[in-house]
């Protein structure tokens, strides 16, 4: 038995992100294809292959009865997705949308059901299913998390976060309400007051501007 789970962070922050879960797969990239993606295309969860980000992000997102668009996290790097939808065979009303040009490496879900793999590898098996767990817990406690804070502290959250990747992404209104689950006026209203007082600038796919990064890192509580 491990004392603690393989290729995981020491201290992993409640971030909406999960990145570097999954280092310990690359010692087998060898057995992967590297894979360029552009940003803006969607994969369905379905999609024969299970991937290892090299270098960008993705958001996943679920499709609820009403047609409605959930987003649920976002993956990084060294972080695998898609690993759910190749094992089990199923074709789940989710999707990964690809937030910025990003590299993955993709394995064949073959892999995953080989039993000698699984022998060979017994490390990274172990690594997946944590991983897997770890993505549930996080989820049902980030979802508990967000329940718990006013909106615009929730909205300075995810600006927050993001502005911490170096600028890297950008993220519309519609899509921070769905990720937070508020209504796009509830959203409308705390962009208006962080920008009234001259701590966001606009926040558009395109563009993405903060000029008061302590301003924004007071409402998020971070």
């Amino acid at each position: 038995m491990t004392e603690r789970p393989y290729g995981f962070p020491d201290h992993q922050k409640v971030n909406i992100i999960i990145e570097g879960m999954n280092t310990c797969w690359k010692e087998i990239l060898h057995m992967a294809t590297l894979q360029s993606f552009a940003r803006g295309q969607v994969v369905d969860q379905a999609a024969d292959g299970v991937y290892l980000i090299k270098e960008g992000c993705l958001s996943y997102s679920c499709y609820l009865d009403s047609g409605e668009k959930r987003i649920l996290y976002f993956v990084g790097r060294d972080s695998l997705c898609n690993e759910a939808g190749c094992m089990i065979h199923h074709k789940d009303r989710v999707s990964f949308e690809f937030l910025t040009d990003t590299q993955a490496y993709a394995f064949s879900p073959r892999q995953f059901m080989d039993t000698d793999f699984v022998r060979t590898y017994p490390e990274l098996s172990i690594n997946l299913s944590q991983y897997i767990i770890y993505k549930r817990i996080y989820l049902s406690h980030f979802v508990a998390n967000l329940s718990n804070n006013k909106p615009i502290t929730r909205v300075a959250e995810i600006l927050f976060q993001l502005y911490e990747r170096d600028n890297e992404i950008t993220i519309s209104q519609q899509d921070i309400g769905n990720f937070l689950g508020l209504h796009l006026m509830t959203v409308s209203r705390a962009l208006a007051q962080l920008r009234s007082e001259n701590i966001i600038g606009k926040i558009t796919k395109n563009k993405f501007e903060i000029f008061d990064v302590e301003g924004l890192a007071d409402y998020a509580a971070w």
